[in-house]
């Protein structure tokens, strides 16, 4: 290869003559006149968009649809923006075939959405059919999808309630009501995730935070979707109460419709809760089940104790950790702490008072809620 430029230094005296040489290097890059559209679309996807839809604006609808479709290899590396989905949107409608369309439209999803969007996504819908429209919204809330799931609460209670409107007035509730019921599919998982959760003081800030969405997702539902969601919840733990509360107490302000039955079953569930008996004076017993291991056993049996306040545990490191995250986990009413002397050191258990004041309070909060209830719900 020969230099487009040379430079020479002679000798200096102290240090040697340098001879330096700058070389140019290129590419010549070449591929069939048929996949040029493709490669061009490669390194520009709002040019390819815009491309498809002129062409089928000016007649030549195969070219267009064979320019969509020659994408397919590539498409779903798309990285998808809002203004990109402006311009698939009207390319989708332009090529007049349900299959191509579906495949530009794919590698978005709802978090893009805006109310721009809504009069392009109900055109395409009003074109391919309600079954298009649904495999294409469903799509877009798929897992695969992390952006919109890592903010999925604040998208329903903010983004949702706008897109939902203008679905509406443009004609289109059926795209409205497939909106909120996807969001109710994806939000179902999350809170029954949060609902299982041991541990109350990781469970309690999560449940909280979802009765935002829910309560604005019950705002905009329909009589079918708010029975769905009364029906779902009836399977998931106790625990849900903590966000299904919350919940009522907002749609209450909004003067949300239709809670009657979702109501009902929480007062059923609080009934028992408010009407257990208290604790027995000098009763320590602890209801709790382990992992099943022998360390476990132990500890289960020490919880069972009606009388036992105090266990002293000889236990080497890994048995320590082992009882101090099931404690910890199951936010047990016990106080645990290494005592270093000796080998193995010693754990020691302590029950506390929290045993019959937690228990108090679980009672009082259970009635002061079915009291909500009946108040503005008239259950009993």
């Amino acid at each position: 290869m020969t230099p487009y430029q040379s430079e020479y230094e002679g000798y200096m005296g102290n240090y040697g003559n340098t001879l330096d040489r700058w070389y140019r290097r290129a590419a010549i890059v070449v591929w069939p006149r048929e996949r040029a559209f493709a490669a061009r679309a490669e390194a520009g996807s709002g040019w390819a968009l815009r491309e498809i839809r002129s062409r089928a604006e000016a007649g030549d609808l195969p070219g267009a649809r064979g320019a969509a479709q020659s994408l397919a290899p590539f498409w779903e590396r798309l990285k998808p923006d809002a203004g990109l989905l402006t311009a698939a949107l009207d390319a989708a409608q332009a090529v007049n075939s349900a299959e191509t369309a579906a495949m530009l439209l794919r590698p978005f999803h709802t978090g893009l959405l805006t109310r721009e969007h809504t009069g392009g996504l109900a055109a395409a819908a009003g074109r391919y059919g309600e079954d298009w429209a649904q495999g294409i919204v469903t799509g877009w809330f798929e897992p695969r999808h992390h952006h919109i799931h890592d903010s999925l609460a604040e998208w329903a209670d903010t983004t949702l309630p706008e897109l939902h409107g203008a679905l509406y007035t443009s004609g289109s509730p059926y795209l409205a009501r497939l909106l909120t019921a996807e969001t109710w599919r994806r939000l179902a998982g999350e809170l029954r995730t949060w609902a299982s959760l041991t541990r109350g003081d990781v469970r309690r800030p999560g449940l909280k935070t979802l009765s935002v969405p829910l309560a604005r997702l019950l705002d905009l539902a329909d009589p079918t979707l708010r029975t769905t969601i009364t029906m779902d919840v009836r399977a998931y733990e106790d625990t849900v109460l903590e966000c299904l509360m919350p919940t009522l107490r907002l749609a209450h302000t909004r003067s949300t419709p239709g809670l009657g039955q979702l109501a009902r079953d929480c007062a059923w569930r609080l009934r028992p809760i408010a009407a257990a008996p208290p604790r027995a004076d000098g009763d320590w017993s602890i209801a709790w089940t382990g992992c099943g291991c022998d360390l476990c056993e132990q500890l289960g049996a020490f919880l069972a104790s009606r009388t036992r306040q105090v266990h002293e545990w000889p236990l080497a490191k890994d048995g320590r950790r082992h009882i101090h995250t099931g404690i910890d986990t199951a936010e047990l009413p016990v106080r645990h702490h290494t005592r270093r002397q000796g080998r193995p050191y010693t754990l020691v258990l302590t029950k506390t008072d929290r045993l019959f004041t937690d228990a108090a309070n679980t009672r009082a909060k259970a009635a002061a809620d079915l009291a909500w209830l009946r108040k503005t719900h008239g259950t009993y």
